[in-house]
């Protein structure tokens, strides 16, 4: 029987200024819940201990114990008076280099279920993955220089290291004024999704197709939401694009979470999360329960077994 650890680092802080983050909090819940209610269900799961601050609220099991940070008391205190073989599902965004930054300190504690740290540096780096996924001949939106366009066009700007729609803004060419740290790219019009997938040794299993909803405001992009299911139309497509992507990134393991546009009827990806995202917490409420059950199955197993995600019906889920 396993136990497992969850630890979300927005909600693990010492301190949580909850009244000027609500969103942020807001989805960072949602994802460890979502994580919890699935893991618990399990009866190869014992027990599962939860990080969480003093403050927050905690969703309640026999089978769940929180642990509580404080002004006094740091997750990595929690974490070094756990047991070493207790294994870690981490949660974490690639913001300013946060996952990479914990995941070393947690490698020195015990085992992180998850890709391997190569893969992570590579995909926590918009320009490492650029480079990688060109590298390896997988369609991808390009970063550009800013003195490459003549002609008038729409551009993306974004950080390097950021989570989801953070930061990113759109831009004229004529307006360019790119600080250090942040990339340009060409702004495509067509269809934006993203979907999920188990990952381990080169093989892998697409699990949601989703169509990503997008608001712009004042030339800022924002990633409100998405309708699961959205893609199942193009999942052969989609599929083949999961296969490329691990078959030359056999060390990507767990769920993986990619963004992808379509541009003149091919699908071009925009970057992969190697990590939990927001899609995974509306399965619920799109998929059959053996979806889910296949996830939870294979973080207990660590076996890619053969299943088949039904879409029950499309759902909008919003952050």
């Amino acid at each position: 029987m396993k136990k497992l650890i969850i630890l979300e680092y927005f909600t693990s802080q010492s301190v949580c200024d909850v009244r000027n983050n609500q969103g942020i909090f807001k989805e960072a819940l949602n994802i460890s819940n979502s994580i919890i209610k699935n893991f618990i269900k399990s009866d190869k799961i014992k027990n599962i201990i939860v990080i969480r601050n003093e403050n927050l609220k905690c969703l309640y099991s026999k089978k769940v114990k929180y642990y509580r940070t404080n002004k006094d008391v740091s997750f990595l205190d929690i974490l070094k008076k756990c047991k070493s073989d207790n294994e870690i599902v981490l949660i974490a965004p690639e913001s300013q280099r946060i996952y990479i930054k914990i995941l070393k300190e947690l490698n020195k504690i015990s085992k992180v279920i998850g890709s391997s740290f190569k893969n992570i540096e590579i995909f926590s780096s918009k320009i490492k993955t650029i480079k990688m996924l060109k590298k390896y001949k997988i369609p991808v939106v390009n970063k550009i220089n800013s003195n490459e366009f003549v002609e008038k066009i729409k551009l993306i700007k974004k950080p390097e290291y950021g989570a989801g729609s953070e930061k990113v803004s759109l831009i004229d060419n004529e307006d360019i004024s790119i600080e250090r740290k942040f990339i340009l790219q060409k702004f495509y019009a067509g269809k934006k999704g993203s979907f999920l997938m188990l990952c381990k040794d080169g093989g892998n299993k697409v699990i949601c197709c989703n169509q990503q909803i997008i608001s712009i405001e004042k030339n800022r992009i924002y990633q409100i939401g998405c309708i699961m299911g959205g893609l199942e139309h193009y999942r052969d497509e989609i599929e083949l694009l999961a296969d490329q992507i691990s078959k030359k990134f056999p060390e990507l393991f767990g769920v993986i979470g990619v963004d992808i546009v379509q541009h003149k009827g091919k699908w071009l990806v925009i970057e992969v999360n190697s990590r939990f995202t927001s899609s995974y917490c509306g399965i619920n409420n799109s998929y059959n329960f053996e979806t889910i059950n296949a996830i939870t199955n294979f973080y207990v197993n660590k076996n890619l077994r053969e299943f088949t995600p039904k879409l029950l019906k499309k759902y909008k889920y919003i952050f």
